[in-house]
């Protein structure tokens, strides 16, 4: 399960780095270039473009040639009510869907910390906490509403998960920010 996901995401970034790349370089080649800010953005909009193409592409195949979407059942499938989903996959972690439930409840988590931590980094007029809880929210719910129109279940507990997770990052960029602070000033 994971293995598909992650071999769909490097499909993606392959494709989309060359653009982006191009892009980049048009646009840098009259300022001065910070190398070590350019990976960190590289990677950055690999980050996304990962994210992205497993939340807002929609589901597809292709049949003799034709692109077909498939977005059977994805509106029976949603959620709007806060916290069932997450009810449901704790009360599932000792049960026979207990593997879904884990990845579930930490993946929507564990892949959103990183825009809580880049953000800032790489933009100094997103390192205010309020800033980033409206970055928090804005980003998942996003992404939810486009799925909404693409044909792809929503869930509210999606974003409180990816929420909580941009503003993990967010404190993770924080205490390292100090960190380095400290060690600098020492």
């Amino acid at each position: 399960m994971i293995r598909s996901f992650l071999l769909d995401m490097v499909g993606y970034c392959l494709i989309s780095l060359p653009f982006y790349m191009v892009i980049r370089m048009l646009y840098m080649r009259k300022q001065n270039k910070n190398w070590s800010r350019e990976i960190v953005m590289m990677l950055f909009f690999l980050y996304c473009v990962s994210i992205f193409s497993q939340t807002i592409i929609p589901n597809f195949y292709i049949d003799e040639g034709r692109v077909i979407f498939d977005t059977s059942n994805a509106f029976i499938r949603s959620n709007f009510t806060p916290l069932t989903t997450i009810r449901l996959y704790y009360d599932q972690l000792d049960g026979p869907i207990a593997q879904i439930a884990f990845y579930n409840l930490v993946g929507n988590i564990v892949l959103f910390i990183p825009f809580g931590f880049f953000m800032p980094l790489l933009w100094k007029k997103l390192r205010s906490w309020r800033k980033m809880h409206i970055i928090a929210f804005a980003i998942p719910l996003f992404i939810e509403c486009t799925q909404y129109f693409i044909g792809r279940s929503i869930d509210v507990d999606d974003v409180l998960l990816n929420a909580i997770a941009i503003v993990l990052g967010f404190v993770m960029y924080k205490v390292l920010h100090r960190l380095r602070k400290f060690v600098i000033d020492k």
